[in-house]
């Protein structure tokens, strides 16, 4: 299979813009982030559901507080076809807290899916959604486990539990119908 000069071109902006935008939220470049998405995109992950000037937002406002997150990204796979593409990718989301006074890493291992469309002179992000493998919940000193509250535990699915968990000890709530890869 043959792919032109223009695709190949398109290729290299779509990853570009992706992994610029991943940074962009990581570093807490939030004017970057929201002009990395298309006017009516739409963000489905763990914590929110929304447009992507909403979920930047959000993002913005719970910077300050724990946890501090940063997304290590892997591979990607892409399709173009004409002004769209698709984008999946493998991602390590890493969540540093304390739980009941224990330092944690919490690391969810997912797949982003991107819907990128060429607007104008460049792409952005018209969707964004996660699908959910596993995640672990791992002390950082590990002689120290924190006490977790084992009957809330159990009613997480175990693809994003500790993501669950973390984020009802924040006050938000994880819907237990997201997109994931069930193990047998």
């Amino acid at each position: 299979m043959t792919i032109s000069s223009h695709e190949r071109l398109d290729k290299v902006a779509v990853s570009d813009m992706i992994v610029r935008k991943r940074a962009a939220r990581d570093a807490g470049r939030w004017s970057k982030m929201a002009a990395s998405y298309h006017q009516d995109s739409s963000v489905e992950i763990s914590w929110f559901t929304g447009s992507g000037a909403q979920f930047t937002a959000a993002t913005e406002q719970m910077a300050d507080s724990p946890p501090y997150t940063f997304h290590q990204m892997g591979a990607s796979a892409l399709t173009i076809s004409g002004d769209r593409a698709l984008v999946d990718s493998n991602c390590t989301i890493h969540a540093f807290t304390a739980l009941e006074g224990v330092e944690v890493d919490v690391v969810s291992y997912c797949r982003l899916q991107w819907r990128a469309q060429h607007s104008g002179s460049r792409w952005l992000i018209a969707g964004l959604r996660s699908i959910y493998i596993r995640d672990m919940l791992a002390p950082v000193n590990p002689q120290q486990v924190p006490e977790l509250d084992l009957v809330l535990l159990a009613g997480f699915r175990p693809l994003y539990r500790y993501i669950a968990y973390l984020a009802g000890k924040g006050g938000l709530t994880v819907r237990d119908d997201l997109p994931g890869v069930e193990s047998a």
